[in-house]
């Protein structure tokens, strides 16, 4: 029922069209400002301009049968200009709109006021119904069946473009044609916007970078590598898990299916996306929300691991401890990802996702999460046998670089580009992971772990002994014992007294001590070179040849 909460609670929450590339909706200009989407336009090449510029096109007309037109603003701008803009956009509604294109006036083009302005930022909307919007002067640059256009060029770098409607116009009527706000006009308009990298006619040529902003380039590439490399991990895994059933090779188990199933739903999701420019976003935060469990199911199994469980003990204890450590833990996560699914803020500054109050609370929480860690695994490798040492000190070693990459991970992306930061985290965070699971694999492999993880009910079968190498360490053993059984036959034997000595030693001195060569008891008696010594104080003689024993007992 968590679950089912926390993923209404997503639902609900989350504006997906802040995050698509393909925009599509209504707004009512009484709500005077709207941010549409971020958006990140690769860098142009002079050489190919058509097939690596970026383009913006749609539709905005008015809802239903009204006429209205150009009572409002769509404005596209990038990072310089933009903060401001939005900053602005806060101020009572009277006064914000002259104040908000006090620097966008400076170089913003308009065919009326501004015929010198630099940059095409702005269109007016909505556009007229059937036509092209008043600022299109050459309806050749607008592609084919939209009513407007915007090409996106940069010669220099990657950018980020931030689009937005405002409740302003200019008034026209005079001269200085100031600002003004539209908000009680209460107009309503119909969009549907899309946001590419290249010609819309060239979309076949990359379908993974045509329809997805610049930071979210070669994603799909990230994504099939990693599946491929944790399926090919599971594969190996599940001999070495038939052969070893416990509670911790089940944990590691689920975790690595958790894993390849997270991967398999955010693809699913990146396919669609590439497709129509939306994808199914309850696939990609299903999947995120499975990555994520899986995440805290991995704490869960190196915590139980650090306390001994399958290394010094089979028993599953500090059920309230390990269960509530677990359970704040995986409840901080998801309040970190739902608090940067609402956090408009955040992708509007890029600030990234552990500059914040639950950011810092989280890497806090982990931190704490590695030193109890650390502190269970130092009580555990005091209490673990010297062969498995061992086995104790790389599991602590791989898990420490495990547990300590993400608060260095937080630090080294603080420096990364936005543009850039996605991918990088995505990147190190998937080999991390891939990593950790293809050293536990290791270590649980049978020809290592097999005497370490405890079975208790199912024997030893003589494969596994083999690939361990065991069976040849007991045939060894075996054969040693053996020898040293006869040596000390041998010894025995040859203090074993001629019969007078034995039958006067015997009645003089009683029962001796079996250390020097007789034989204390009733009935036992060694025999050696053809003959029995018995301890009742006699000697037998014993033959070898029948014969001989039936002329001795007189038959």
């Amino acid at each position: 029922m968590g679950a089912v909460f926390w993923m209404v609670l997503v639902a609900c929450t989350f504006d997906s069209t802040s995050q698509a590339l393909h925009l599509s909706g209504s707004w009512n200009s009484n709500d005077f400002y709207v941010f549409l989407a971020k958006f990140g336009f690769q860098k142009t090449d002079p050489k190919e301009l058509e097939k690596t510029q970026g383009f913006i096109f749609g539709n905005i007309t008015a809802t239903g049968s009204s006429n209205r037109t150009n009572l409002l603003t769509l404005v596209v701008v990038d990072s310089e200009y933009f903060l401001e803009f939005y900053g602005n956009s806060t101020l009572p509604s009277e006064h914000a709109c002259p104040v908000m294109f006090n620097k966008l006036d400076t170089i913003a083009f308009d065919y009326i006021c501004k015929p010198n302005g630099m940059e095409d930022f702005l269109r007016k909307v909505p556009c007229p119904r059937h036509s092209f919007c008043v600022d299109e002067d050459d309806p050749n640059n607008v592609v084919k069946g939209y009513q407007f256009t915007y090409k996106v060029r940069d010669v220099q770098r990657p950018r980020f473009w931030y689009l937005s409607f405002v409740a302003c116009n200019r008034d026209t009527t005079k001269r200085e044609c100031a600002w003004q706000s539209s908000k009680d006009v209460s107009v309503s308009i119909d969009y549907d916007i899309w946001l590419v990298n290249g010609d819309p006619s060239m979309k076949g040529l990359n379908p993974f970078e045509h329809q997805f902003s610049f930071e979210f380039h070669n994603v799909f590439e990230i994504h099939l590598i990693a599946g491929i490399l944790c399926i090919a991990i599971f594969l190996l895994w599940l001999y070495a898990f038939s052969s070893q059933k416990h509670l911790t090779t089940w944990l590691f188990s689920a975790s690595l299916c958790g894993e390849i199933f997270s991967i398999f739903l955010t693809l699913t999701h990146v396919c669609i996306y590439a497709v129509n420019g939306v994808g199914a976003e309850w696939l990609n935060h299903l999947g995120k929300l499975l990555n994520l469990a899986t995440e805290c199911l991995f704490v869960l199994l190196l915590l139980l691991l650090a306390k001994g469980l399958g290394i010094t003990t089979d028993q599953f204890k500090w059920k309230s401890l390990m269960v509530s450590l677990w359970a704040a833990y995986t409840l901080l996560s998801v309040f970190l990802y739902v608090w940067n699914l609402v956090e408009i803020e955040s992708i509007i500054s890029n600030t990234p996702e552990w500059q914040s109050w639950p950011g810092y609370a989280m890497l806090a929480f982990r931190l704490i999460v590695m030193v109890l860690f650390l502190l269970q695994l130092r009580h555990t490798y005091g209490n673990t046998d010297r062969e498995d040492l061992s086995f104790v000190a790389h599991f602590g070693a791989f898990s420490l670089v495990w547990f300590s990459y993400l608060p260095a991970l937080a630090l080294i992306t603080t420096q990364v580009s936005p543009l850039w930061r996605y991918k990088t985290i995505l990147s190190i965070s998937y080999a991390v992971d891939i990593l950790a699971y293809a050293v536990l694999v290791h270590l649980f492999w049978p020809a290592k772990s097999i005497l370490i993880l405890v079975e208790g009910e199912r024997p030893l079968q003589m494969y596994d002994l083999e690939i361990t190498g065991l069976l040849d360490d007991m045939q060894e053993t075996t054969l040693f014992n053996q020898e040293e059984m006869e040596m000390d036959n041998l010894a025995e034997g040859s203090t074993v007294l001629p019969e007078s000595e034995t039958s006067s030693s015997k009645q003089s001195n009683g029962p001796r001590d079996g250390s020097n060569g007789h034989a204390v008891g009733n009935g036992s008696a060694v025999r050696r070179n053809g003959s029995a010594t018995h301890t009742n104080g006699g000697v037998v003689p014993f033959h070898d040849d029948p014969d001989s024993d039936m002329e001795n007992s007189g038959l």
